[in-house]
């Protein structure tokens, strides 16, 4: 049987490698289509920028758990940053997104491994969440994206 620091790691991992692979078989005209019909509006490839932008500020609410702190801010806007953010990354071309998007993942592993199993039941507060425990908010890191994954494969009609 794994700890949990290591059930987490091994998902996160998992995942790392099927976004990418998935990402990676995507044409340039399948990076184009618009996935969701409603704001944030967001194409393929912009949900690729938006696991960059949000799975990079979710360190900072990690770590800011881990130091002690509340978590996220209760004024936090989380549709406006979903709104900007990822936009932000617009310019990029797919392979640079990857890039970053590995960077991003493996930074977050590296919180992980740094981390003690204890430190997985602290309570903070998370944006989309609500009050809960770090081990919730880094799960969701990986099961965010395969909820996102799962509305992109529909949409372009990949299994």
């Amino acid at each position: 049987m794994t700890d949990r620091r290591t059930d987490i790691i091994i998902e996160l991992e998992k995942g790392l490698e099927a976004t990418t692979g998935l990402f990676q078989s995507f044409t340039p005209k399948e990076l184009d289509i618009q996935v969701y019909d409603d704001e944030p509006y967001w194409t393929v490839k912009q949900v690729l920028a938006h696991f960059i932008t949000i799975e990079s500020s979710m360190q900072w609410l990690f770590n800011n758990m881990l130091a002690g702190g509340p978590g996220s801010p209760e004024d936090f806007d989380v549709d406006r940053f979903n709104r900007t953010q990822p936009r932000k990354l617009d310019g990029l071309a797919l392979d640079a997104l990857i890039r970053q998007y590995r960077t991003v993942r493996q930074d977050t592993i590296s919180i992980v491994r740094q981390m003690s199993e204890s430190d997985l039941d602290r309570q903070g507060r998370h944006p989309f969440h609500g009050q809960d425990s770090l081990e919730r908010f880094i799960r969701w890191a990986y099961e965010h994206v395969s909820l996102h994954e799962q509305d992109i494969r529909e949409k372009v009609g990949k299994p």
